[in-house]
């Protein structure tokens, strides 16, 4: 048997010991265009901080609720709401795209007693998306109290923590 030596490919022809040089194949080229979109960082500015105004307890235990879809703010029969409130209200900024909200799931409120539960409320919950056109948008933040039964008086603050990410 014959060696081949060299760069050409062979094929071998079994039991005629003949070398012949493997068919060429044929091989095409394709161009595709692509392209990438770098965005600008989302911030976000606290235009309003959430305020639930004052609240006078008999004793019980209540909730208050901030609702930001419809600006309104209620207390259970057991409190009494008195004095303005306001919803967070937090302008984002960033490249024209949806963004899509997330927060905590609670967040508390610490003063002079014990600690004060809060969860946030947004239109559409955890995950819901906001366009940002023209370079920024407006949402409110609300959220439910949950005051202790026997809280003590006195002022409360806390903050909570919104996540954004463009979707």
């Amino acid at each position: 048997m014959r060696h081949l030596r060299g760069t050409s490919t062979a094929i071998m022809l079994a039991g005629l010991g003949l070398a012949l040089p493997a068919p060429a194949l044929a091989a095409t080229a394709q161009t595709t265009a692509s392209t990438a979109q770098v965005l600008e960082t989302i911030q976000y500015a606290v235009l309003l901080d959430m305020n639930f105004g004052r609240v006078a307890t008999s004793g019980n235990a209540g909730v208050v609720e901030l609702n930001p879809s419809s600006g309104t703010r209620t207390c259970d029969p057991a409190l009494v709401c008195v004095s303005g409130f306001n919803m967070s209200e937090l302008r984002l900024t960033g490249s024209d795209a949806n963004v899509q909200v997330n927060f905590d799931p609670t967040f508390t409120l610490t003063g002079p007693g014990d600690p004060i539960v809060a969860e946030p409320l947004f239109p559409g919950g955890p995950g819901a998306v906001v366009t940002i056109s023209g370079g920024q948008a407006v949402v409110n933040f609300g959220a439910r109290l949950y005051i202790n039964a026997g809280q003590a008086p006195g002022i409360y603050s806390g903050d909570f923590t919104v996540y954004l990410e463009y979707n």
